[in-house]
C-alpha cells in the first residue's frame, strides 16, 4: 500500500469539505470557485460570465453561523484543570506557539466546518546520550523536551485502518499528510503504526519523481517500554470512532449557494434592466444612421408609424427571486443561523422557547461533548507521557444561550438565604449560575469585596442619641 493512497471515504468526502469550507470563508472563495458554486448561463462569453459572477453577492450565512456557534460554546472560559508542571505546556500545547485554548477552539471550529479533526499526542527525539545513560524529567525540562499535541485537519487525514483485536476495535494505521521538512522532497506523509503489537512512526517522503521513500522511522517509548495503542484521537460531529461523518454545516451549504445562484440572476436582472435601452420599430435598419442619445439630440425617421420607447421590466418583474432568496434566508435561519434570523414579533411563551432552544442546542451540544472528549482525553496522556501526576480535566461550556435569573426566582433564592433553608455559598452559587454575579468572581472575592464595602441602607444607627 503506497503512503499515500486515500480512504474511499476520503475520496467520497473530500469534495464535500471543500465546498463547505469555501461556503464558510465567504464570497472571496465563492467568487473564487467559478462554475463550480455559479454555472454559466447558455451562450455566455468568458467576459459576459465574468461580470455576471462579480455582480452576484454571496450572503455569508453559514460562516456567521459558525463564529455564532464557537461563541455560544466559549462565552463562558473552559474548566481546564491540571498538574503545575503541564501549566506552563499549555501555553504552547503544539510547540507551534498555539495556546490549548488557541487548539480547543481550532478543533470545535474544524467539526462544525467539516465534521473531523484528528489529535496526535507525541514526543520529541530526545538528544543522543552517553550510552547507558537516561534523560530525566528534570533534564527533559531544562531542555523544553516535552509530550505535545499536533492537530490535522480532514484533508490531512489521508487513510485510516482499524481492525479487530480480541474485544476491541483499535485503530492500527494512520497516514498523516505533513509540511515538508527537506527541501529535497516535495510531500511528507507520517505513518502511525503497530508493528507486532508496537506503536511506531514511518516518515515517508516523495521526490520529482513520485516514488516513496522510508526517510525516518521512530519507536516511541514512555517509562522505557513502547506503547502498544497509536495515541491518536478523532473528533467528530457525533460519535469518535473514526468514520467520517457528514459536516454539521453541510445542509446550510447547499441553502447558501443557491441563494447565491438567486443573487446572481437577481443583480444581473437589474443591470441589464436598469440600463436605458430603446428600441424602434417600423424602419429599415441598414437605411438608418447610427443614432445618439443624449441631451439636445433628436431622431428623424423617415416613416411616420414608426414607434419609439425603451425596454423597461414591470414592477413584479424579478418578484420571484426576491421570494426565492427570502424563503432561503428563512431556511438558513431554521438550519441553525439564529443570528440573522428576523425577531418574533410576537411574544412566545416561556415552556415553547425552552423546547425550541434546547433542540437547537442538541446538536451543539453533541460537538461540543466529542471534542471535549477526545481533547480531554489527549490532555490526560500528555500528562502521564511528561511525568506531570496529578488531576487533569477539561470541561467545555454547554450552557450555550444567556438565561439570566428572573426577578421571582432572585426573590425566592433572597427569602431562602434569609431563612437560614441554604447557606451563603450556596445562595453565592445560584446567584452565578444565574449569571447576576460574574462566573470568574469567586466567593471568598465576594466576601472581601461585602467587607470593603459601606453598610447597607437603613442598617446605619445615630450613636449620638
Amino acid at each position: 500500500m503506497n503512503p499515500d493512497q486515500k480512504h474511499p471515504e476520503y475520496d467520497e468526502f473530500s469534495k464535500v469539505w471543500k465546498r463547505c469550507r469555501d461556503a464558510a470563508t465567504g464570497q472571496r472563495a465563492i467568487h473564487k470557485g467559478g462554475e463550480e458554486y455559479l454555472p454559466k448561463l447558455e451562450g455566455q462569453s468568458t467576459d459576459e460570465y465574468d461580470k455576471y459572477r462579480s455582480r452576484a453577492l454571496y450572503y455569508n450565512a453559514t460562516g456567521r453561523t459558525v463564529e455564532g456557534m464557537k461563541g455560544l460554546v466559549f462565552r463562558k472560559k473552559p474548566v481546564l484543570v491540571t498538574p503545575e508542571m503541564m501549566k506552563p505546556w499549555l501555553e504552547d500545547i503544539t510547540m507551534t506557539g498555539i495556546s490549548f485554548n488557541g487548539l480547543a477552539k481550532k478543533n470545535l471550529e474544524e467539526v462544525m466546518k467539516v465534521g473531523r479533526y484528528g489529535l496526535l499526542v507525541d514526543y520529541p527525539l530526545a538528544p543522543q546520550l552517553v550510552e547507558g545513560a537516561s534523560l530525566t524529567i528534570n533534564d527533559a525540562a531544562k531542555m523544553d523536551i516535552r509530550p505535545y499535541i499536533a492537530g490535522y485537519t480532514a484533508e490531512n487525514i489521508l487513510n485510516w485502518i482499524l481492525e479487530r483485536v480480541g474485544s476491541k476495535t483499535i485503530l492500527t494505521n494512520v497516514f498523516l499528510n505533513e509540511p515538508v521538512l527537506n527541501t529535497a522532497y516535495k510531500k511528507q506523509i507520517r505513518q502511525l503504526t503497530l508493528q507486532n503489537g508496537y506503536y511506531q512512526q514511518f516518515v515517508w517522503a516523495s521526490g520529482d519523481k513520485g516514488s516513496w521513500e522510508l526517510i525516518q522511522t521512530v519507536t516511541p517509548f514512555m517509562n522505557g517500554k513502547a506503547l502498544d495503542w497509536i495515541p491518536f484521537w478523532f473528533s467528530a460531529a457525533e460519535e469518535s470512532d473514526g468514520s467520517v461523518q457528514n459536516p454539521p454545516i453541510e445542509d446550510m451549504v447547499y441553502v447558501n449557494i443557491s441563494h447565491y445562484q438567486n443573487s446572481a440572476d437577481l443583480e444581473n436582472g437589474a443591470h441589464v434592466s436598469g440600463l436605458p435601452t430603446p428600441y424602434i420599430t417600423g424602419i429599415d435598419a441598414s437605411d438608418t444612421p447610427k443614432l445618439a442619445l443624449g441631451t439636445g439630440t433628436s431622431w428623424q425617421l423617415p416613416n411616420v408609424d414608426s414607434k419609439v420607447g425603451f425596454v423597461h421590466v414591470g414592477a413584479d418583474g424579478f418578484a420571484t427571486l426576491e421570494k426565492l432568496m427570502d424563503r432561503k434566508e428563512n431556511m438558513l435561519a431554521a438550519l441553525g443561523a439564529r443570528m440573522i434570523a428576523p425577531e418574533k414579533k410576537a411574544a412566545e411563551a416561556a415552556e415553547t422557547a425552552g423546547i425550541r432552544r434546547g433542540g437547537e442546542n442538541s446538536v451543539l451540544g453533541d460537538i461540543a461533548g466529542t471534542v471535549e472528549m477526545s481533547l480531554q482525553q489527549a490532555l490526560a496522556f500528555m500528562a502521564e507521557w511528561g511525568g506531570a501526576k496529578g488531576d487533569v480535566r477539561f470541561e467545555i461550556n454547554k450552557d450555550f444561550l444567556p438565561m439570566p435569573m428572573d426577578a421571582a426566582s432572585l426573590t425566592a433564592w433572597v427569602k431562602a438565604w434569609q431563612s437560614g433553608a441554604v447557606s451563603e455559598e450556596t445562595f453565592f452559587e445560584a446567584l452565578q449560575a444565574g449569571e447576576v454575579v460574574g462566573e470568574t468572581l469567586t466567593f471568598e472575592d465576594e466576601q472581601e469585596r461585602k467587607a470593603d464595602s459601606p453598610p447597607p441602607l437603613g442598617t446605619m444607627t445615630n450613636d449620638t442619641e
